[in-house]
């Protein structure tokens, strides 16, 4: 077995998935990363630097607010 990684964010990456795919013999395992911000919120998380609110009103009522709507 061979590993192979690609970034599929250039065009011609993306092809030769799209031709890798159309091969009997290859399995593509696609793994999704999490982007910068999900990142930096779930070590945010694990951390404890988290906010909590005692009710689902509470907490939409800060969304709206800070959303001005």
């Amino acid at each position: 077995m061979t590993t192979i990684v690609i970034n599929d964010r250039s065009v011609g990456a993306k092809k030769m998935i799209e031709y890798l795919k159309t091969q009997s013999y290859v399995t593509i395992i696609e793994e999704k990363t999490p982007n910068v911000s999900l990142l930096k919120s779930m070590e945010e998380a694990k951390t404890g630097k988290t906010t909590e609110y005692a009710t689902t009103e509470e907490l939409f009522s800060k969304l709206r607010k800070k959303a001005n709507v």
